[in-house]
């Protein structure tokens, strides 16, 4: 129902709400519905049925408002299955709170990983998607990267990949340039030709390398704060449904992400990073190589856990 689908989002952007959050929060209600947790009672008598455009129109309306069960679904479905309960909570598609896009991580796998350790949840722009590897070899050499993998790949080379593509997507995000213009894939202009406007508009003298560098320091600051707050690999975890159920229909039918598999990359991609495997947090040796030692000395909360 394409119609229904531009007047949801319409009154996203006129609400001032993200789409991909109300979407997939009104999805997980209507999940909810469907297997028995959610019923008519909670929703005030609307019928939350898969496909149904009216359905989904309103409860976009009610969350904007904030009425009715629209209050409830405006805290998110982190929130929302919190306040619910009665087994609510097994259909998230959440990490760190944040809902997942469309993007799906049992298909895409290197962003399985990016989704679960982002600082601030999972996205979709804060690396390059798995099929840009093989898609854009002149690209990803750039950066360094020139050993592609088949799809479904979930290794090493693939965490490798989404570590340096998520250096790159932070320092693009540093320097509030728009990623679909600058990147390594599908966007107008490459790394090397971001140096070159950079330099152009600043007259500095820099690179592909001192780039990547950015982004990297960037992410360890973020992920620093995070560390100093509490938030470690306890937290860096995607919903049990993404392991447990394949998805259904079309041409990822049946696909669905091995969790001993998922932990093995896990792992690769903190040591690649220079995290510490138990705990997720930066090591001091990374701080320090990155001229962040300081953010560790004048912070006793984070001195305790950064290693």
């Amino acid at each position: 129902d394409m119609d229904a689908i531009i007047r949801a989002n319409a009154l996203c952007n006129m609400h001032g709400m993200d789409t991909i959050s109300c979407g997939a929060t009104i999805s997980w209600a209507m999940e909810c519905w469907a297997e028995g947790k959610i019923t008519a009672e909670d929703t005030g008598g609307i019928e939350l049925n898969y496909g149904s455009g009216e359905a989904m129109v309103k409860m976009t309306e009610l969350i904007a408002k904030r009425e009715g069960f629209g209050k409830i679904l405006a805290e998110g479905s982190k929130k929302a299955a919190e306040i619910i309960g009665r087994g609510t909570e097994d259909y998230l598609i959440t990490s760190k709170g944040q809902e997942a896009p469309a993007h799906m991580p049992q298909v895409k796998r290197s962003l399985s990983v990016i989704y679960a350790t982002n600082p601030f949840g999972a996205d979709h722009e804060s690396s390059e998607h798995d099929p840009a590897y093989k898609a854009y070899p002149e690209r990803m050499e750039q950066i360094g990267l020139t050993n592609p993998q088949e799809k479904l790949a979930l290794n090493e080379e693939m965490m490798r990949f989404a570590m340096v593509t998520q250096h790159l997507s932070s320092a693009v995000d540093s320097l509030s340039v728009c990623a679909f213009i600058f990147g390594v894939s599908f966007q107008l202009y490459d790394a090397k030709q971001l140096a070159e406007v950079l330099n152009a508009v600043t007259g500095w003298d820099t690179d592909v390398t001192e780039i990547l560098a950015v982004g990297e320091r960037r992410l360890n600051m973020l992920r620093a704060f995070n560390s100093r707050e509490g938030i470690g690999r306890e937290s860096d975890t995607l919903p049990k449904k993404m392991f447990k159920r394949p998805l259904e229909g079309g041409r990822s039918d049946g696909y669905a992400l091995d969790e001993k598999e998922w932990e093995v990359a896990l792992e690769d991609y903190y040591r690649l990073c220079d995290w510490d495997t138990k705990t997720g947090h930066p090591s001091l040796k990374k701080m320090e190589s990155l001229g962040l030692g300081w953010v560790v000395a004048e912070n006793e909360a984070l001195s305790q856990v950064v290693t």
